[in-house]
């Protein structure tokens, strides 16, 4: 399963929730079966992953220092079986570039930590491993099953 983490700069919420995924689906012993990536529908190419991001993963063991903003393109919306957006407002702007709706999965608001304090960073990776769990269980895990 191809699934593509998209948030507005790719700094923040995306990475941590592709540095999450990569965790949760480690410790189910299912990493082998996806690829996964982030990205941003407004990023600016290259830019780091934020501090307070890097640092709040790190506090679970999740290394994404070594992150680098990108932009989504047009080209690769037919490549992803699933987008795990951090709003509707992301979703809808990827349905207007031509995504198809069924491909598209919208958590709970996941809201911009961008700025913010460390506290305001880790309330968003636990809102983001809440809603990673339920997505797995709801999206991913029944999409390994039809694999199977």
């Amino acid at each position: 399963m191809k699934i593509l983490f998209v948030c507005t700069g790719n700094t923040c919420r995306s990475p941590m929730a592709l540095g999450l995924f990569r965790l949760l689906v480690q410790q189910k012993d299912t990493a082998g079966r996806f690829i996964l990536d982030s990205a941003g529908l407004s990023a600016a190419e290259g830019l780091p992953a934020s501090k307070n991001a890097i640092l709040v993963c790190q506090e679970l063991g999740i290394d994404i220092s070594s992150h680098q903003a990108r932009r989504i393109s047009g080209s690769e919306l037919d490549l992803w079986d699933t987008f795990f957006t951090m709003s509707r407002t992301h979703a809808y702007i990827l349905e207007q570039a031509g995504a198809p709706s069924q491909k598209i999965y919208v958590p709970s608001y996941i809201e911009d930590p961008f700025g913010q304090d460390l506290d305001a960073y880790r309330r968003c990776r636990d809102k983001l491993a809440e809603q990673l769990e339920l997505f797995y269980q709801q999206t991913a895990a029944p999409f390994l099953r039809l694999e199977s």
